[in-house]
């Protein structure tokens, strides 16, 4: 007997819901939440993490883009997962259009249950900001977990696809979007009982809304980067450090009023890089002025 699925995927996949061979939408939501559909998704997301992602089981003589997400190799790698087997004519009941299961396979690797397990597993780190003696520590272990647990899931990849995508894809748009609700919860959560504990005021004109904006885009930029150069001195694996914890070191030390100054960002900047005042010549100490000649017989 098939398991039931927790979640119902009909309101994701449009491409299956369009095209199905179903004469009615109960028809077509009863094939979105069936097994085998579930099972071809979760083929396309190992081969996306296969040939997107890090590691020797590419093809790299096979990078036209999707190339490698065919109905063929769908089938096959389905076969290989051992649970259910799939057909031909299973995947064209579904799919008859193969750009319509490359959306739905997108969509399915952005859904908000991927993004949960990934927050799930990074959440000790997230819970020790607050709670951990040496904080700074704790900073650079969150950042740490945070950039090595992104590389290694599969949603990563799927997340540029979908970016580049969402302006004109509402289905790609609004999965990203719970994607970005589901993990400013997380992360604004972590930062307001650290706030709390460690007694925290952060300055006129931010929030920490901001702040957690500011570490989104820092790591995502990162990830990214690391996607190109992997070895390009972001992460100490030896020290369990990177520039993302440097980051936020950074952004805890300008963000917040430690010495109960009230100024905004903007006015320590300013005081920060001001002309400093003009250091005069003591009397006596044998310097020359301009018109004086000092040190002359």
């Amino acid at each position: 007997m098939t398991d039931v699925p927790a979640e119902d995927l009909s309101t994701l996949l449009s491409g299956l819901m369009r095209a199905a061979r179903r004469k009615t939408d109960a028809g077509r939501q009863a094939l979105a939440n069936d097994g085998l559909t579930r099972e071809y998704l979760e083929a396309g997301l190992r081969l996306i993490d296969t040939q997107l992602g890090p590691g020797d089981g590419a093809d790299s003589e096979d990078r036209p883009l999707f190339r490698w997400l065919s109905q063929r190799a769908v089938i096959d790698e389905v076969s290989q997962g051992g649970r259910l087997r799939g057909s031909e004519g299973s995947f064209r009941d579904r799919w008859p259009y193969q750009p319509d299961y490359i959306r739905d396979v997108l969509a399915y690797s952005l859904r908000g249950a991927h993004w949960r397990g990934f927050l799930d597993s990074t959440e000790n780190a997230r819970n020790r900001l607050a709670d951990a003696e040496d904080a700074v520590r704790a900073v650079h272990d969150a950042g740490y977990d945070d950039l090595t647990a992104t590389r290694r899931t599969p949603a990563l990849r799927a997340q540029l696809i979908g970016a580049a995508m969402a302006e004109r894809d509402e289905i790609a748009r609004t999965t990203l979007q719970e994607m970005y609700r589901i993990s400013t919860q997380a992360w604004l959560e972590a930062y307001e009982k650290t706030v709390a504990v460690r007694g925290l005021r952060i300055r006129p004109g931010l929030t920490l809304e901001d702040i957690n904006f500011i570490m989104t885009a820092t790591a995502e930029g990162m990830q990214l980067r690391l996607m190109v150069e992997p070895d390009d001195g972001v992460i100490d694996h030896e020290k369990r450090t990177s520039l993302l914890g440097t980051a936020a070191l950074a952004l805890i030390v300008a963000c917040f009023d430690h010495l109960g100054d009230g100024m905004s960002l903007e006015d320590v900047v300013a005081l920060a890089t001001s002309p400093g005042p003009k250091v005069q010549d003591e009397p006596g100490d044998g310097t020359q002025d301009a018109g004086g000649t000092a040190g002359l017989g």
